[in-house]
């Protein structure tokens, strides 16, 4: 029996729960940033995932070797993912040319991004029936509240300012209309959660899944504090609520969530009063930065002057807009461009490192679920497709602000397997019905 035939819920594999249990340490190891994130802090960690490199260098030519010569096929999926590799190389020879840093050196720097070829095993692995896409959809959900718990109790027992040193690695940031220093924990695995707790109430009817993301949403915003990133998750969850629902029911659904968020407000408020008016004013300071103004928030205003270093780098290198400079270190931006973060300003730092061609290929990735989604009729309305869907919008959304995914597309790619799984399962759905109605 081909994979795509296979219900999505079974248990008939043995050691079901395991597979979940391999496939959650597999991710958390080889397909997120969770544990690399903390580099900064702990040296041995970024050390541990270089040793990795030899492993996913052999993996990745016999992978490809065996796809293109023995089985003489590449999907769509491992087309991108081969192109995804390419990047890291594509930024070391841009920042040798520019700045006069060894490839093997820049390489090195930018290592941890060729992990991103174990999302091919994954697919691979789901294809092959070693796993189903509903125990990739259960690993993910574990890593989900894995993050929770290891965000949560790190953010209230650990003081960011002890990691101020690395405050242009990315672990922490500073922030003063957030409280001063706080951590700035990959939230791709939350993103997951939410998108999948949220579609499982609008389509399914799950009020226990609208108590979950309930949940996810105030550790967001409480305590994660970030506003980009909420605005980027909620913007497709409810444009796709007013798309796919009756206004009756947007209504009703709208009711639920009010009264959850309200009762969760209550007991914010409860536990401290400071904390729904604090968290108020973060907003209203996110508002007036779209709006152009001056905020007196020093994080948002700096925002606008990271952009004004690169405007002035473009205006005397005008040369380096069409390949970007790549990712140097910091004290190489410093020196030559500016205090600029490049995760910091979004597109504006996508153009920067990967210059207009890195933007046009980054770019058409996000082509590709437009098509599935024309393409896919059947499952249209499957809570596991929609969630690789507006998995996909949410990344694009956040690239405008924060651009992580020009740097890293692992986030994106955890969407991009459940897109891909269902073009195909769409594609042998229609072949069965052409079949069973030629026979009949």
């Amino acid at each position: 029996m081909n994979f795509i035939y296979k219900p999505l819920y079974t248990r008939d594999q043995p050691l079901f729960e395991l597979r979940i249990f391999g496939l959650f340490l597999f991710s958390l190891l080889f397909t997120s940033n969770i544990l690399l994130q903390f580099k900064s802090a702990n040296a041995s960690i970024g050390l541990i995932m270089v040793m990795g490199m030899p492993f996913i260098f052999i993996f990745t030519g016999i992978y490809y070797y065996y796809k293109i010569f023995k089985l003489k096929q590449l999907n769509p999926f491992d087309v991108m993912i081969f192109l995804c590799l390419l990047v890291p190389l594509y930024n070391a020879i841009v920042v040798h040319i520019i700045f006069d840093v060894k490839i093997l050196k820049a390489l090195f720097n930018l290592s941890a991004r060729f992990y991103i070829v174990m999302c091919s095993l994954i697919y691979y692995s789901i294809r092959s029936k070693k796993i189903t896409i509903k125990q990739y959809i259960y690993a993910n959900i574990i890593l989900c509240w894995f993050c929770f718990f290891l965000y949560t109790f790190v953010s209230l027992t650990i003081d960011p300012a002890r990691f101020k040193d690395s405050l242009g690695d990315g672990l922490v940031g500073y922030n003063p209309s957030k409280g001063g220093y706080l951590y700035r924990f990959s939230s791709a695995f939350l993103i997951f959660g939410m998108l999948y707790y949220f579609l499982d109430y609008i389509l399914e009817n799950n009020f226990v899944s609208l108590f979950l993301w309930i949940i996810l949403i105030a550790y967001q915003v409480f305590i994660d504090k970030g506003r980009t990133e909420l605005v980027s998750e909620v913007i497709p969850m409810f444009l796709f609520m007013f798309i796919v629902l009756k206004w009756h029911k947007i209504v009703q659904k709208l009711f639920a969530i009010a009264v959850l968020a309200g009762l969760g407000l209550i007991i914010a408020y409860y536990i401290n009063p400071k904390i729904i008016s604090f968290t108020a004013d973060m907003y209203l300071m996110f508002i007036k930065f779209f709006m152009g103004k001056k905020t007196g928030e020093g994080s948002a205003d700096m925002r606008w002057t990271e952009m004004a270093y690169v405007y002035n780098y473009f205006l005397k290198h005008p040369q380096h807009l069409f390949f970007g400079i790549g990712c140097p270190k910091r004290t190489i931006m410093l020196i030559n461009v500016g205090d600029v973060i490049l995760s910091d300003i979004g597109i504006v730092g996508g153009l920067l490192s990967q210059g207009i061609v890195g933007l046009i290929f980054t770019y058409s990735l996000f082509l590709y679920p437009l098509f599935v989604w024309r393409k896919v009729k059947y499952y249209r309305h499957d809570v596991l497709f929609n969630t690789g869907l507006l998995g996909c919008g949410t990344v694009f959304i956040q690239s405008l602000f924060s651009g992580a995914v020009f740097y890293s597309p692992f986030s994106l790619m955890l969407f991009m397997v459940i897109v891909e799984y269902y073009r195909v399962k769409e594609k042998f759905y229609w072949k069965r019905m052409r079949l069973a109605k030629e026979t009949s």
